[in-house]
């Protein structure tokens, strides 16, 4: 499977900042181009790798080479022209995105913003390059969870570029207090999977209200408290059924599950097959290449 397969496999769906992002497509071009001009319903963000053409955006021409950004608006005709040789290397997304009640005001920039062409400062490339990295790595446990993590951070970047003003003039609603907050409330979680968690018991442990927890993690993380909690217990359970015997009803239990019906259909839902499966598929003697434990991966519980 290319590494964009899997990416389209693995990401097909996101939450950022109140909105929702469909993925359509993630992809990658080498080679000359010539389309004709033409419009979309949807965002198509394209960074160029390698080679030079013109991006021609409601006619008008812009040059563009290695480490620009370019910007398909949906309903804005465009199209891309290079020449043969040398061609041009792109990848790109595309996506379409369904504001909630509420969303942040980087995207409230992005979705009003009209800049057609933007020059990388080397981040979004630098995240592109990671999400590639571990795309064309074969299928591990919790894969799909960084894949995703970092889709996040690259149409944040992207976003962020994407504006029409310089990305400081926009306000954000979350300060260095929030930020500290939700990685507080994060290693909470880490620390105390062994036992039933509730959004009401983190809030109070990182001095904010749930609701103000629960709008904290969904527009830094793209997630609510309950669904981090569930992802992170699942994906340490992977690990520890891939690096460990411990019997599976332990492995329930250290992670705060009542039983191991209740486990086994979590477990499910996140990797698509039951723990006893999902253990047996995998070649225990191989272990460098299962996910690494952090120190409490190594806990027990009594039968």
């Amino acid at each position: 499977m290319s590494w964009t397969a899997r990416l389209n496999d693995a990401v097909p769906k996101l939450l950022l900042g109140g909105v929702s992002v469909d993925v359509y497509e993630w992809a990658q071009w080498t080679d000359t181009v010539a389309n004709p001009p033409h419009r979309h319903t949807y965002f198509e963000i394209c960074r160029v790798e390698g080679g030079r053409g013109e991006f021609v955006v409601s006619g008008r021409r812009h040059a563009i080479g290695a480490g620009d950004l370019l910007f398909a608006r949906p309903g804005v005709r465009h199209q891309i022209l290079s020449p043969d040789p040398p061609g041009i290397q792109l990848v790109w997304v595309a996506f379409d995105m369904t504001p909630a009640a509420a969303v942040s005001p980087l995207l409230q920039g992005f979705l009003a913003a009209q800049t057609p062409v933007v020059r990388d400062d080397g981040s979004t490339g630098a995240i592109w390059r990671a999400l590639r990295a571990v795309a064309d790595r074969p299928t591990l446990p919790g894969q799909h969870a960084q894949l995703a993590s970092l889709a996040q951070a690259l149409l944040l970047g992207l976003a962020r570029a994407g504006l029409d003003s310089p990305p400081a003039a926009v306000s954000e609603t979350d300060d260095d207090g929030h930020g500290r907050a939700i990685r507080n409330a994060t290693r909470y979680i880490h620390d105390n999977l062994d036992r039933p968690l509730r959004v009401e018991e983190l809030a109070r442990h990182v001095h904010v209200s749930p609701r103000q927890l629960t709008r904290l993690f969904t527009d830094g993380l793209g997630t609510s408290p309950a669904s981090y909690v569930e992802r992170v217990r699942l994906d340490r359970a992977a690990a520890l059924l891939v690096r460990t015997q411990q019997p599976i009803k332990h492995i329930a239990a250290a992670l705060g599950y009542p039983d191991v019906a209740s486990f086994t259909r979590a477990f499910g839902r996140r990797h698509g097959q039951p723990p006893g499966r999902f253990r047996s598929a995998r070649d225990l003697s191989k272990v460098l290449t299962a996910p690494e434990l952090n120190p409490n991966d190594s806990m027990t519980v009594n039968p």
